[in-house]
């Protein structure tokens, strides 16, 4: 893990950035967001986390070498969630957004959320493609998926947001502190989660905000990514209304101490993947050296059988044969 540089003073504002595979992208989306917080007046700090890319993505960040942006980098991917728990656990600021990385969503709209958070004392602001004043172009099947979605998250949680997922929400940071430690989910649902989880503890003044997102809208929707977030919607219901688990989490606490937490994950998953990669190349050493014992023995039968001469034996009348 890697960092440009260190913040020199606390600053009001922490933009977490979390990248995966932008790379010919990324410097120019962090050009464009370091000048638009430059325009809000309050100091800041631009986090970017390389969530285990394996292209330029991390080098091109860097580029951006200012006092007020770090870069961290790890060699796993990790998913969305875990980067931007990973970033805000190394965040300063008294408020604390994140944005993706993808360049979608105009940052310019931040100053005019921050306004919003400090007029209505929110305790998180929230994008959301479903305000009547949001102009977003995306296709016909997302928005159906999005009503959809949106409408079982209703029914489960009574979650009073009309959308959950667009990449950019506003914290304040006793809120994260708070939330932050009972936080399971590292990939998909990860913003719902963080929702649901800041609802249950009675942070619920979320006040969703209108959003611009360009048309290139780089995000896919797959069967798999689908199943797999109905699958994390559905843990964090039973987490939240079976186990009662954001009940018995202890918190609030500093989210400084979670840096450690997050690199002790990362520490694990590199361990119990080496430990699974070791376990894998040994069962596959032990069939590959049956099948080559198999091999040699049927190749060296073969041969035997096939090395069986047939010879004469004059001596016995008429040419009788006799094997060898």
């Amino acid at each position: 893990m890697a960092e440009t540089a260190d913040a020199a003073v606390l600053p009001i504002l922490s933009v977490i950035v979390p990248t995966y595979k932008d790379g010919p992208r990324v410097y120019d989306n962090l050009v464009n967001l370091d000048k638009a917080l430059a325009d809000i007046g309050d100091t800041y700090e631009i986090i970017v986390v390389s969530d285990g890319n394996n292209d330029n993505t991390h080098d091109e960040a860097r580029r951006l070498d200012a006092p007020h942006v770090r870069v961290f980098h790890y060699a796993r991917n990790m998913g969305k969630g875990f980067a931007l728990r990973y970033g805000m656990a190394r965040s300063h600021g008294e408020i604390v957004t994140f944005i993706d990385g993808d360049g979608d969503i105009d940052p310019v709209q931040i100053a005019s959320y921050l306004q919003l958070m400090r007029r209505t004392e929110a305790d998180i602001v929230v994008a959301s493609k479903r305000h009547p004043q949001s102009e977003v172009v995306y296709p016909l099947a997302r928005r159906v998926y999005s009503v959809t979605y949106q409408s079982l998250l209703r029914l489960l949680f009574s979650l009073k947001v009309r959308d959950t997922q667009v990449g950019l929400k506003l914290f304040r940071r006793e809120v994260l502190s708070d939330v932050l430690p009972r936080i399971v989910v590292k990939r998909f649902a990860f913003d719902l989660e963080l929702l649901v989880v800041a609802n249950h503890l009675g942070y619920t003044n979320i006040v969703e905000a209108p959003v611009r997102i360009g048309q290139r809208f780089s995000s896919t929707i797959n069967r798999r990514a689908i199943m797999s977030i109905l699958w994390e919607t559905a843990a964090i219901f039973y987490r939240q209304r079976v186990l009662h688990y954001y009940d018995h989490v202890h918190g609030p606490v500093p989210l400084s101490a979670l840096s450690l937490v997050t690199d002790d994950e990362l520490k694990r998953i590199n361990l119990e993947t080496d430990y699974l990669g070791n376990a894998l190349r040994w069962v596959g050493h032990v069939v590959w050296r049956f099948i080559r014992d198999c091999y040699t023995s049927l190749s060296s039968n073969s041969e035997k059988k096939c090395g069986r001469v047939d010879v004469v034996d004059e001596s016995v009348g008429g040419g009788q044969r006799a094997s060898g």
